[in-house]
């Protein structure tokens, strides 16, 4: 009777296993290109500059952040 438990206990994890593996390919997620539309900020070369740089690095940055919130949405409509 005991063997018999084991057997049923292994076939279940057996089968368990089968489907995690099994289960299919998992969903392919596309990269999203490079965003060529937007200029990235030079460097300044002097310290009256910097505020100013300050500035475009922020805009650059909420630029990219909105980009890529509009991709991510995309892809979870799955367009």
């Amino acid at each position: 009777m005991r063997l018999v438990v084991l057997l049923l206990a292994v076939l279940v994890v057996g089968l368990l296993i089968a489907r995690q593996l099994g289960g299919g390919s998992p969903v392919q997620v596309q990269k999203p290109e490079a965003i060529s539309d937007v200029a990235v900020p030079a460097v300044p070369v002097r310290p009256q500059d910097v505020p100013a740089f300050e500035r475009q690095v922020e805009g650059y940055v909420n630029d990219l952040a909105a980009e890529r919130a509009k991709q991510l949405e995309q892809a979870e409509l799955g367009k």
